[in-house]
C-alpha cells in the first residue's frame, strides 16, 4: 500500500543516473501520461510514448504541477521540477510504482498467467480453485479485475507496471493472501511485471498453431523464453506459507483431436520440479457443457461435469487442475472448483437463451482464436450456427477480409455489424470484411451497422436446435 515516499528514495530505487534539483519532496502520484499529472506527481517520459502527447509532453508535466521529471535524456532546463536521468524509463517506472504502492508482491503469493489466448481461461479457473481452497485471491487481466467483493475496470492491453502494481496493492487492501495477473506476452517483454516478484510464471500453449510466445523445451525443462529475462523476477525458493516459486509451461500435444471419447493430452513442464503428464478422456460435450474422466498425475481418477463449453475450455480446466495440485492444493478443492466454475468472461460466455437456442459471447481480439471458437461450435450445435460480428480500427487491415471469409466457413448465417472504427469509415471497414465474405460464401452477409439491431434481428431468428 502506499507510504511516505520521499523523492530521495525513489530516485535510489529507480537508479538514477544524474539528478538535477532537490529531492527532499514527498511523491504524491506517479504519472506516464502528461494529462494525468497532479501536483506533486513525478512524471516518467517514456520516449516510446511521447509521440501521442508530442514534444509538450514534459511541459505539460511541468506545467500541471510534477515535481520531478524521470526521463532518459534531458531535454528541459531543471528550474520548475526535479530532474532525475535514468537508463531505462520504463524499468524505472516499474520500479517506482512497487516502490510507491509499498512492494506489494512481497506481501502477496503473486501468479502470473501468460501465453496464447488459453491463458485469459487458465487464469479465471486457477482463481476458483484458490477461492474453493479457503485462499482469499485477487484477479487481475484483459477481462477485468477481481478483489474479493470488488470489482475494477480490466488491464487495457497497453497497461504499464503502475496499473500491475495499483492491482496488487488493491489486493492486499482487499485482504486477499494471493493475486493472480493474466497478461500477453508482450506485456511482460516491456516490463510491466519488473517492480517485484513472482511466485509462479504459467506460460500456456493449450491451442493448436502459433500463439506467438510459445513455451520453448530444453530436455523436457521449461525455460524462459530469450528476452524476458529482464521482464519478470521469480522469487527464489519457498518463503514461510508461500508455495515454492516456479517456471511452468503448460503445453497441449493432442491440441486437434476432436469427438467424444478424444483423449485430452497435455504436458506441465516447471523448473524445479519434473515434467508430468496429464490425460483426461472427453466422454460427453454439448452447448451446456462438458464431461470428463479426468487422470491425475499422481494416479487416480474423477469424473468431472463442466460447466463450460467447449474443448478448449475443457484443456484450460485440465491445465489449471494440474498445476493446482503441483502446488500441493487439496484435490478436494480442485474438483468442486472446476465443478462450480463460473463461465469465464468473454470466453464462450453464455449470456442466456432465446426460443431454446443458447446465446454465447466470445471477445478473442484474434483471427485464429475466432475461427477455434466457431470451429468448436459448429462441432457442438445440431442446428443452425448463427453469428454476429464485426471488425473494429485494432483489427489490422489486411486480416479483416480474412475475418469474413472465416465466418463464411463456418456459420449458417452471418450478420455483419460496425465495431468501435476509431478514426476510419465504418462502412469502409465492413466492406473489408465483407469482400472476404463473399469470395467464400459467393454473396455478401448481411450488413447491420446499428448493432442494437443487429442483435434484435439475429435472436428473432433463433430456433431451437440453433447456437447464437
Amino acid at each position: 500500500m502506499k507510504n511516505a515516499l520521499k523523492l530521495r528514495h525513489l530516485a535510489h530505487r529507480v537508479r538514477a543516473l544524474k539528478v538535477d534539483g532537490t529531492l527532499d519532496a514527498p511523491v504524491a502520484a506517479l504519472a506516464y501520461d502528461a494529462r494525468t499529472v497532479v501536483p506533486g506527481a513525478v512524471f516518467f517520459a517514456m520516449p516510446d510514448r511521447e509521440p501521442a502527447e508530442g514534444r509538450f509532453a514534459i511541459p505539460r508535466a511541468i506545467e500541471r504541477g510534477a515535481a520531478a521529471i524521470v526521463c532518459e535524456h534531458g531535454g528541459f532546463l531543471p528550474y520548475r521540477a526535479t530532474r532525475i536521468r535514468v537508463a531505462d524509463c520504463r524499468r524505472a517506472l516499474a520500479l517506482a510504482a512497487a516502490a510507491f504502492h509499498g512492494e506489494p508482491s512481497q506481501k502477496l503469493q503473486v501468479v502470473v498467467v501468460t501465453g496464447c489466448a488459453a491463458r485469459v481461461a487458465v487464469a479465471h479457473l486457477l482463481a476458483e480453485i484458490f477461492r474453493t481452497a479457503g485462499i482469499p485471491i485477487g484477479l487481475a487481466g484483459s477481462r477485468g479485475c477481481s478483489l474479493g467483493a470488488r470489482t475494477l475496470p480490466p488491464l487495457a492491453p497497453a497497461a504499464e507496471a503502475l496499473e500491475v502494481q495499483e492491482c496488487l496493492a488493491e489486493m492486499l487492501r482487499a485482504g486477499c493472501r494471493a493475486g493472480i495477473l493474466e497478461v500477453p506476452p508482450e506485456a511482460i517483454q516491456r516490463g510491466v511485471l519488473a517492480g517485484g516478484e513472482v511466485d509462479h510464471l504459467v506460460i500456456t500453449r493449450l491451442e493448436a498453431g502459433p500463439v506467438g510466445e510459445s513455451a520453448p523445451q530444453t530436455h523436457g525443462r521449461a525455460q524462459l523464453p530469450e528476452g524476458w529475462q529482464h521482464g519478470v523476477r521469480l522469487r527464489p525458493g519457498p518463503n514461510g506459507r508461500r508455495l515454492a516459486g516456479g517456471l511452468w509451461h503448460v503445453e497441449d500435444v493432442l491440441a486437434g483431436r476432436a469427438g467424444n471419447g478424444a483423449e485430452l493430452f497435455f504436458r506441465v513442464s516447471g523448473v524445479p520440479a519434473p515434467t508430468t503428464d496429464c490425460r483426461a478422456r472427453l466422454e460427453r460435450a454439448d452447448l451446456r457443457g462438458t464431461d470428463l474422466h479426468v487422470t491425475a498425475p499422481e494416479g487416480g481418477g474423477w469424473h468431472a461435469r463442466l460447466r463450460l463449453p467447449g474443448r478448449g475450455l475443457a484443456r484450460a480446466a485440465l491445465a489449471a487442475a494440474a498445476l493446482a495440485l503441483r502446488w500441493k492444493l487439496p484435490l478436494s478443492a480442485v474438483q468442486r472448483g472446476l465443478v462450480h466454475a463460473a463461465a469465464v468472461p468473454g470466453r464462450l460466455e453464455p449470456v442466456g437463451a432465446v426460443h431454446g437456442a443458447p446465446v454465447l459471447v466470445d471477445a478473442t481480439p484474434a483471427l485464429e482464436d475466432f475461427e477455434a471458437a466457431l470451429r468448436e461450435l459448429r462441432d457442438l450445435t445440431p442446428g443452425r450456427l448463427r453469428v454476429l460480428f464485426g471488425c473494429g480500427w485494432r483489427h489490422p487491415a489486411p486480416v479483416r477480409p480474412a475475418w469474413g471469409a472465416t465466418a463464411a466457413r463456418w456459420a449458417d448465417e452471418v450478420i455483419l455489424t460496425d465495431d468501435n472504427p476509431g478514426r476510419e469509415s465504418p462502412a469502409a471497414l465492413a466492406a473489408a470484411v465483407a469482400a472476404g465474405f463473399a469470395t467464400v460464401a459467393g454473396h455478401p452477409p448481411r450488413y447491420e451497422p446499428d448493432r442494437a439491431a443487429a442483435i434484435a434481428a439475429m435472436l428473432a431468428r433463433a430456433q431451437a436446435g440453433d447456437c447464437v
